[in-house]
């Protein structure tokens, strides 16, 4: 599936998007700052109804209500990351197609959306509320999944290469 999309990054990686974005630090800062509110939105949102489904959030009000209320500023930080995004990846495809951390962060990001508005969804939403049991183990998996993007984010810039080369290269040293 990876070698099926170094096509799309090489195209990408040349289109004038990357050319302005890779010709300017200030630009590519601006966009990263942008990203990392975004991220600050979805993630802030999405843990301070998690902290309440785990019973340390908002006591007096019910997790339905923080959930809804909590809503257009999650939605807010999901269309920033998604818009600044690729934005992002426009100033270093190649950086990113080679980046075993990419693949995982952007897995990773699949998985949290899907289980975000359908699992998470259901569990905030649902009247009467679930199982304290179920909402905090529902809670966990989401702070999990969020923070494993988060994570995987920063190793990029760590990490840019191919883990898997990596670890071959270091599988043919030999050991004295």
């Amino acid at each position: 599936m990876r070698q099926s999309l170094l096509p799309l990054f090489d195209w990408y990686g040349h289109t004038g998007l990357a050319r302005v974005m890779s010709d300017s630090a200030a630009l590519i800062a601006t966009a990263q700052i942008i990203h990392l509110i975004g991220m600050a939105l979805l993630i802030g949102t999405i843990m301070m109804v998690d902290l309440t489904m785990l019973g340390f959030g908002f006591k007096r009000h019910p997790v339905s209500r923080v959930a809804r209320e909590l809503a257009p500023w999650t939605w807010t930080g999901l269309a920033i990351m998604f818009a600044t995004g690729p934005i992002n990846l426009a100033s270093e495809t190649q950086r990113c197609y080679d980046s075993s951390f990419f693949w995982i962060k952007m897995g990773l990001i699949l998985l949290a959306v899907a289980f975000h508005f359908t699992v998470h969804r259901r569990a905030t939403l649902a009247e009467p509320p679930v199982l304290a049991s179920k909402a905090k183990l529902i809670a966990c998996v989401s702070l999990t999944l969020w923070f494993a993007i988060a994570i995987a984010a920063k190793f990029i810039g760590f990490y840019g290469e191919d883990l898997r080369e990596a670890l071959m290269s270091l599988a043919g040293q030999s050991i004295c």
